[in-house]
C-alpha cells in the first residue's frame, strides 16, 4: 500500500479545519474507484503548514494509482473548496512524498459495505519496544488470535506509536457497527495482542431545522490521530442528498438545495447521528461542527459542550 503526504499552507487567514478529500482508481480505468474518504488535515510542526498521510490500495493490475483530491477548510463562517489536483502514483510529482506499507499476501481485512476506515494510534503496551516495526491486523470476535492476522507492516519513529487505518467494522447487524478485534505484534514478536475495537453512537439534536450538514470531529484524549464523521439525520430514505456525498458533488450549492428540501419532510426536532470508534475501555473526544442554512447562505459553525470544551465518551 502507498502512503501519501500532501501540504497545506494555510495563509494570512488562518483557518479553523482543513479537510482533504480523496479518491484513488487504477490509471487505466478511473471511473474504478478503489477508495474515497476524507481525512483532517493536522499541523505538521511547522508553522502555517499542515499536512496529512493518505494510505491508498495499489491498483489490482499492478498499474499506476490516480489519486484526485482537493481540500475544504472552515473559518469564519464560512466553507472553502480548493479546485482539485490529479496525481499518479508512482510518479516524479510525488518524488519524496510516497511511502509504502508492507503488505503480506491480500492484505488486511477490509470493512464491511457501507462502512469506512478511521485512523488510531495504535494501542501498544508500556513494555512494549518503541524502535522497529510493528505488524497489525484484525479479525472477527470468534476469529482465534494468529500472527497469520497482521498482514501489515509499519514501521515507528521518533518513540510513538504509529498511527494507522482501523476498519470501523468487519460486520454490520440492524444497521450498528459489531465489535471486532485488532491485533498487533512488535517485530521479532510471536503473540498477538488483542485489543476490541468498539463504536459507539452519538447525536446532535436540530430543534430549528436549519442544520443541513452536521459532522464529528473526534479522537481519542491525546488527539493523536484525528477523525471526522459525516452524520446523517435520522431514518434519512432518500438516495438523493445523502450527507455522505456532501463533500464530493460537483455542484455544491445544488446539493444544498436539494438536501434541504429533503429534509424538510423531517420532522422537528431532526436528529443527526454518527459514530465514533476505539478500543474498549478508551475515551473518545469530539465536538461537532454544523452547516446552517440561513438566507440561502450556508453558515458554518461550531457546537461544544455546555462546558464550552468536548464532548466524551467512553467506548
Amino acid at each position: 500500500m502507498y502512503v501519501l503526504r500532501r501540504l497545506f499552507h494555510d495563509g494570512f487567514d488562518r483557518p479553523e479545519l482543513v479537510l482533504i478529500h480523496y479518491s484513488a482508481a487504477p490509471e487505466n480505468s478511473p471511473d474504478t474507484l478503489l477508495v474515497r474518504s476524507t481525512a483532517v488535515v493536522v499541523p505538521s510542526g511547522i508553522p502555517g503548514t499542515r499536512q496529512v498521510h493518505l494510505v491508498l490500495p495499489r491498483p489490482p493490475d499492478g498499474g499506476r494509482l490516480l489519486v484526485r483530491y482537493l481540500f475544504s477548510t472552515v473559518g469564519g463562517g464560512r466553507e472553502w473548496f480548493s479546485s482539485p489536483y490529479d496525481v499518479l502514483l508512482p510518479g516524479p510529482a510525488t518524488a519524496g512524498d510516497v511511502d509504502e506499507i508492507e503488505v503480506e499476501g491480500e492484505g488486511n481485512a477490509v470493512p464491511a459495505p457501507g462502512r469506512g476506515m478511521f485512523r488510531l494510534a495504535l494501542p501498544l503496551r508500556p513494555d512494549e519496544p518503541r524502535t522497529g516495526g510493528v505488524r497489525f491486523g484484525f479479525g472477527a470476535m470468534r476469529k482465534k488470535p494468529s500472527l497469520s492476522l497482521c498482514r501489515a507492516r509499519v514501521p515507528q519513529a521518533h518513540g510513538e506509536a504509529p498511527v494507522v487505518e482501523v476498519p470501523e467494522a468487519l460486520s454490520v447487524l440492524k444497521n450498528y457497527p459489531m465489535p471486532f478485534f485488532l491485533y498487533h505484534v512488535p517485530e521479532g514478536g510471536t503473540v498477538p495482542l488483542a485489543d476490541k475495537i468498539n463504536g459507539a453512537r452519538i447525536t446532535i439534536r436540530d430543534a430549528e431545522g436549519d442544520i443541513v450538514c452536521a459532522r464529528a470531529l473526534w479522537g481519542d484524549r491525546s488527539w493523536a490521530a484525528h477523525n471526522l464523521t459525516v452524520m446523517e439525520v435520522k431514518n434519512f430514505a432518500s438516495e438523493e442528498g445523502r450527507a455522505s456525498g456532501c463533500f464530493h458533488a460537483g455542484d455544491r450549492e445544488s446539493f444544498l438545495r436539494n438536501r434541504a428540501a429533503v429534509l424538510a419532510g423531517h420532522p422537528l426536532p431532526r436528529t443527526f447521528e454518527g459514530f465514533v470508534f476505539g478500543p474498549s475501555g478508551s475515551v473518545v473526544e469530539y465536538c461537532f461542527q454544523v452547516l446552517r442554512l440561513r438566507a440561502g447562505e450556508a453558515v458554518a459553525s461550531w457546537v461544544n459542550a455546555p462546558s464550552g470544551t468536548n464532548w466524551s465518551i467512553t467506548l
